[in-house]
């Protein structure tokens, strides 16, 4: 390497020793397997199929297919930041490091801001998947109530967080296999008892004209894939984080893709196969059409469905809980946050027990809150649109430091196609999500949603402001702590 350019940010080292997370608690399989449960492809695909077809018509699998290549383009950011410099920090780190070069202090208030709206987004998303899951059991138990499902089924995993990060990760994998074999024979099983229509995708029915429709759908289905970085903020628990954080997020974007694929595929087979007057259109307004597929062609699977609800909600919030816990415990290590929530529990498995609690008591309070004043259905939606948002943005930001990180400090390995080419793409992905958040002439209450972002960023930038201005030592420790040294 040319000797002018320095191998990394250079920093202080902390003046009392760090605490730490355990070490190689985490196999390849283990993250992948997080990460996968962290994506929750039954709760995505049950709430994007109408939509997307309402836009694509019979076109829709496709549109699942392009944003999974897509998202490669995102992926990419996450696996090159890892190689050089994995964290716990996951994307709050890699933006520290790819401006700390050029303006440490701006580096400082930049990723304080973008910790707080990152966990406010992912804190918010994860509330609403606990809300789907008690929304869900309502539907199937009609007597029990969604907010006191919701919040039992909050608290019961709080022992297991605690327990370590091995346990939670295994539990989450099985609550994914269940609804990664399940979508799966259903795909299966319908595109064999309606073989007559299994060329329906391949043909142009319903939906807008032109690229009108994937430029509508495109948003929805790339927000779908949130939860691929998972494994980024896993790393300092990870066994060889460099190797194994790039492999995860590529086999799981990949895995998730083919799962929407093939369920979106088999939704519009199955609906051309009932006879409807209108298939696609009966498809894109039904609540459920997975299970309306069942009832049709496969009545015993009902309750397998009834099943899946349950476990991909609640895997997406132990694997989300998991991972993002780290982030908040990482950056009470580097100053972003008071020293108290950098605490962890004694003994060979130290696990961020402060991270934690602060975690599920927010996670609480956005599902009580609003539900006093919404359904839970309204809970659901609004939340899940809302938190996605600033997740997408920390997205973005990270495809923007990736360039400026490889071209001041591992200059001889800088790639004007990974470095430059792959994240602009990612950026452009990213924007229609963002844009379409947006987006003139939506609808009460959407319309507000803008200002809600705005609220939350303004919140943010207060604390980021707050840390610049009174927590001057942290730019010292700023991305000091690397996940494997």
């Amino acid at each position: 390497m040319d000797s002018t350019i320095e191998q990394g940010p250079v920093v202080a080292a902390p003046a009392q020793p760090q605490p730490r997370l355990q070490r190689n608690a985490l196999s390849l399989f283990e993250t992948v397997a997080s990460t996968l449960a962290n994506m929750a492809p039954a709760e995505g695909i049950f709430v994007a199929i109408g939509l997307t077809v309402s836009f694509m018509g019979s076109r829709a699998p496709w549109a699942f297919l392009l944003a999974m290549i897509a998202v490669f383009t995102c992926a990419n950011t996450m696996s090159e930041f890892s190689r050089a410099r994995p964290s716990a920090g996951s994307f709050v780190s890699f933006i520290a490091n790819g401006i700390q070069g050029y303006a440490p202090r701006a580096a400082l208030f930049v990723s304080t801001t973008c910790f707080v709206i990152l966990m406010l987004g992912y804190i918010i998303s994860t509330a609403s998947a606990v809300v789907f899951l008690g929304a869900w059991v309502q539907v199937l138990v009609p007597s029990l109530n969604w907010m006191v499902i919701s919040v039992v089924a909050l608290l019961i995993v709080v022992p297991l967080l605690l327990r370590g990060v091995a346990v939670s990760t295994i539990l989450s994998f099985v609550m994914f296999l269940i609804e990664a074999v399940a979508l799966s024979f259903l795909a299966v099983a319908i595109l064999f008892l309606a073989h007559g229509h299994i060329t329906a995708p391949f043909t142009n029915a319903g939906g807008m004209p032109g690229f009108s429709g994937l430029a509508l759908a495109f948003p929805i289905v790339v927000l779908g894939f949130v939860g691929w970085d998972n494994s980024g903020a896993l790393a300092e628990e990870t066994k060889q984080p460099r190797r194994t954080v790039p492999i995860t997020v590529f086999v799981s974007v990949f895995i998730v893709g083919m799962v929407y694929f093939l369920s979106s595929y088999s939704m519009i087979v199955g609906f051309a196969g009932l006879k409807l007057k209108d298939p696609l259109g009966a498809l894109s307004v039904d609540p459920s059409p997975f299970l309306t597929v069942a009832r049709n062609y496969l009545p015993w699977f009902l309750a397998v469905l009834g099943l899946v609800g349950v476990t991909s909600s609640a895997g997406y919030y132990i694997a989300s809980a998991t991972s993002q816990t780290r982030i908040i415990f990482h950056s009470g290590r580097e100053g972003l946050l008071p020293a108290f929530f950098a605490r962890v529990t004694t003994g060979a498995k130290p696990v961020p027990y402060v991270a934690v609690l602060s975690y599920i008591l927010l996670s609480l309070a956005l599902i009580v809150l609003p539900g006093i004043w919404l359904n839970a259905n309204d809970v659901f939606t609004y939340e899940a649109t809302i938190g996605t948002v600033p997740v997408v943005l920390i997205y973005l930001l990270a495809n923007v430091a990736l360039p400026l990180y490889f071209w001041k400090y591992q200059r001889s390995a800088f790639n004007w196609f990974k470095h430059i080419v792959v994240p602009l793409i990612g950026v452009a992905v990213l924007a229609l999500p963002i844009w379409g958040f947006f987006a003139p002439n939506q609808p009460t209450p959407y319309n507000y949603f803008g200002w809600i972002f705005a609220g939350l960023l303004i919140l943010s930038a207060a604390w980021g402001g707050y840390v610049f201005l009174k927590r001057r030592d942290a730019v010292k420790y700023l991305g000091s702590i690397v996940a494997d040294e």
